[in-house]
């Protein structure tokens, strides 16, 4: 018995999407340092869901690939 793991894509784009509407209030405000701090935390969400979403290509190309064979 094969335990599925999942990986979720979609917390860390929604982290990504409230960092950036926070760095832009903050640009709002002229807060810079605080909007760049924003921005690195957006990047960083960002990163995370690429390798979510990697990660999921990486099952669908695999389960593709062992279904073709059957």
């Amino acid at each position: 018995m094969s335990t599925e793991v999942v990986i979720d894509y979609a917390y860390p784009m929604m982290m990504a999407e409230k960092a950036l509407k926070d760095a832009h209030n903050c640009l709002l405000r002229k807060d810079f340092d605080e909007a760049i701090e924003q921005l690195l935390v957006a990047a960083t969400e960002t990163r995370m869901t690429i390798t979510s979403v990697k990660h999921m290509k990486e099952q669908h190309d695999a389960l593709r690939k062992q279904t073709q064979t059957v």
